[in-house]
């Protein structure tokens, strides 16, 4: 598999391979950060789950969460591009989330829980007394996630650039604004 490939998946496979792959990636999403006590708030985020919340209300809100999105990326794809497919907007959305089960993957690692432990009872304790492995171990972790994230939004550019057939630089800022707005409000909500 080239470097190509690995970054623009979109370029090799059919659309079909693709959806059925991105299905695959967000249900194990969910799966795996239900089980962990994790749902997604937006994508390539998560926040913990609330002991009162149904199973069904979490399912619900994690699709509303892709639903949004889907939404706005095809609305700003249309008016790129008025040829933009449906399918080809839904899978790069899809598809950027493979990513984020590694992310839920190392942020299970006892060592990393153990450190976030460390400095979240420091900061409960108003403690300045933080063990400095556990600041480097949280830096590490923190640069790895950072670059997996940047993996996954690299994914979703891509996918959405093919899909659109975006070229202007204009439509390149739009779409970094509209990921980084849309991330943000519906963590806040």
């Amino acid at each position: 598999m080239s470097w190509k490939t690995i970054f623009n998946p979109f370029l090799k496979f059919d659309e079909k391979t693709l959806l059925i792959a991105g299905l695959v990636s967000i249900t194990a999403v969910f799966s795996f950060g239900y089980s962990v006590g994790l749902q997604t708030d937006s994508l390539f985020h998560f926040r913990s789950i609330d002991s009162e919340d149904s199973l069904l209300k979490i399912i619900l809100s994690t699709l509303v969460v892709y639903a949004i999105s889907i939404v706005i990326f095809f609305v700003y794809g249309k008016i790129i591009n008025k040829r933009t497919r449906f399918i080809d907007v839904v899978n790069p959305i899809f598809i950027s989330q493979f990513i984020v089960i590694l992310l839920l993957l190392i942020s299970e690692i006892p060592l990393i829980k153990n450190a976030q432990k460390q400095i979240m009872a420091s900061v409960e304790n108003q403690s300045y007394e933080i063990d400095t492995i556990s600041v480097v171990i949280i830096t590490i972790y923190s640069f790895i996630s950072l670059a997996i994230t940047a993996y996954g939004i690299a994914i979703l550019f891509n996918g959405f650039k093919t899909a659109t057939n975006m070229k202007d630089w204009r439509h390149i800022v739009i779409f970094a604004v509209l990921l980084l707005t849309t991330v943000l409000t519906m963590q806040l909500l």
